[in-house]
């Protein structure tokens, strides 16, 4: 596109007075066209391929852009820009709102993940008006590994996708699962507005295995300063969570709450002190990577010591009963969930904070129950790795002899993730049989559970093959991914409503959501 048609598109907006139903050059993306005084900024879209185009007034200002051309028109400059870092930068002194911040406040916020770098505009086109705070920035270092991107990257795109999108709402990004002070500096100097911290490696899930005489010898092994403390305020005591339940202590409650969790909440005070309030972030702790689930003992002592230490984060994620395991939905006993998810909701209640719901993927079964509980405080929920799976449905699509390879590829190396991953299609050899898979079926194996956590699960090794310096599936795959963006978007947009439906109570099982949209799924080429 010339530079006169960008000057000539400039004064048409302007002269439109917000109508932009008949503008007269139609690769303006017209929910991207922003207007300050006298400048406009708008995205020009090509097919699969986006520019920046700025309108502005002549100065020292402009130079905050990189153009690729520019040319001066009386006293205003028109540049052509790819949609890069120092772009996104520039057009974020002019629009604050382009910026992740803090979701404080904010009753219902979802972290989205967009893994690839290509799904946060499908996001925030459905949860415009929802009353959702979208986290579109949400990556672990493990993730930014195996993908081969940057924290920086993945908050730019961000951006990217806010700006397009015209959203000016207010959206988050987290440092996901970031283990220690220097995953917790990187992200934080990347520019996220929040992190989540994971207490793993102080997490000690070996004393879950300990024998009540083992548990003695090792709790009573502390010194006398701490267990003198810790027996006079929890031993043998009961503490009223005002909601008609209560969380009491036995020995044996107390001497696993301290030995797996003290040293945890000690690391997360520091990172507290160290991090979180020079740098006003938001604090997560996810208390959930642990052998058994957590009990309300677990929950209430790991929050209390906290409270001790002038810390309330904004979320806890506790590991719930039963599995949420990647990909899949909820396998477990859904009354047995629901009590004791009152319980510990009552906890984050009590000590201010709401609860947060790890790998809520496809978790359709329980979110009517977290919906209808949390109702009242409010909730916070990440997805992310089945945004993947809706890439492979697009690539199952267009070519599914690229999604039998890539199954055949996943299935005969699962070995490669064995050690990072507890699922199903492990164990059950259930999954389908490469042998069996071809281009009549494969997107069946998208509806499978075993199938799903295979793909799923094998992410980074589908990526990052190489062969003869070359990538295997990673080109052919963001090339396909690319081209037909507007399906991927419709397969994103189906599945989050199912997921956001339940969350608000728009449908009441997991049947009456499905039915709702699968339709939708089916006529798009999907499910």
């Amino acid at each position: 596109m010339s530079l006169q048609n960008i000057f000539k598109d400039a004064k048409e907006i302007l002269a439109s007075n917000g109508d932009y139903s008949s503008l007269s050059d139609q690769a303006i993306y017209v929910p991207s066209i922003e207007i300050d005084r006298n400048n406009v900024y708008f995205i020009l879209k090509n097919g699969s391929d986006k520019q920046l185009a700025v309108y502005e007034t002549k100065g020292h200002a402009i130079t905050d852009f990189d153009s690729i051309e520019s040319e001066d028109f009386d006293n205003k400059t028109v540049l052509l820009g790819k949609l890069n870092e120092q772009n996104s930068a520039a057009l974020a002194k002019r629009f604050v709102w382009m910026k992740p911040v803090s979701r404080h406040g904010y009753k219902y916020t979802f972290g989205l993940g967009d893994r690839l770098g290509y799904a946060s505009n499908a996001h925030l086109r459905l949860l415009k008006g929802r009353g959702i705070f979208p986290v579109l920035a949400q990556q672990s270092i493990r993730e930014l590994v195996l993908t081969g991107r940057t924290f920086t990257d993945v908050i730019q795109s961000a951006e990217w996708a806010v700006f397009e999108e015209g959203y000016k709402d207010g959206w988050g990004a987290d440092g996901d699962h970031v283990k220690n002070a220097h995953e917790v500096d990187y992200a934080i100097k990347a520019g996220c507005s929040m992190i989540t911290l994971d207490a793993t490696e102080t997490i000690h899930n070996e004393v879950a295995k300990l024998n009540d005489e083992e548990l003695d010898n090792k709790y009573n092994s502390l010194d006398n300063e701490f267990t003198d403390r810790f027996n006079k305020t929890y031993l043998n005591k009961t503490f009223d969570l005002g909601n008609g339940s209560s969380v009491s202590f036995t020995k044996k409650d107390l001497e696993q709450s301290v030995l797996i969790f003290f040293d945890a909440v000690e690391f997360a005070t520091s990172i507290y002190h160290q991090f979180v309030v020079p740098f006003n972030l938001d604090f997560e702790i996810s208390m959930d990577e642990t052998i058994v689930p957590t009990s309300p003992a677990n929950h209430y002592f790991f929050a209390n010591e906290l409270h001790r230490n002038g810390i309330t984060p904004e979320t806890i994620a506790p590991r719930f009963y039963g599995e949420f395991q990647k990909a899949i939905d909820y396998i477990g006993d859904l009354g047995r969930f629901e009590l004791e998810y009152a319980i510990h909701e009552a906890i984050a209640e009590k000590f201010g904070y709401r609860l947060s719901i790890h790998s809520g993927s496809d978790k359709l079964s329980v979110y009517e129950i977290i919906g209808r509980i949390s109702k009242a405080h409010g909730w916070h929920v990440k997805i992310a790795g089945t945004n993947w799976l809706e890439a492979l449905k697009v690539v199952g699509k267009v070519d599914p002899q690229f999604l039998t390879d890539i199954y055949k590829f996943a299935y005969e190396n699962l070995d490669d993730v064995k050690d990072f991953y507890v699922f199903n299609a492990q164990t059950d050899g259930k999954a389908p049989k490469p042998e069996n898979v071809n281009v009549d079926n494969v997107s069946n194996v998208l509806k499978d559970d075993d199938g799903r956590q295979v793909l799923h699960t094998m992410y980074g090794s589908i990526l990052n093959l190489k062969h003869s310096f070359k990538y295997v599936y990673r080109d052919k795959f963001f090339e396909i991914l690319k081209e037909n963006q507007d399906v991927y978007d419709k397969f994103l947009n189906i599945h989050l409503a199912e997921h956001v439906d339940l969350l608000q109570g728009l449908a009441k099982s997991k049947d009456e959501v499905l039915k709702k949209y699968e339709p939708q799924a089916e006529l798009s080429g999907g499910k």
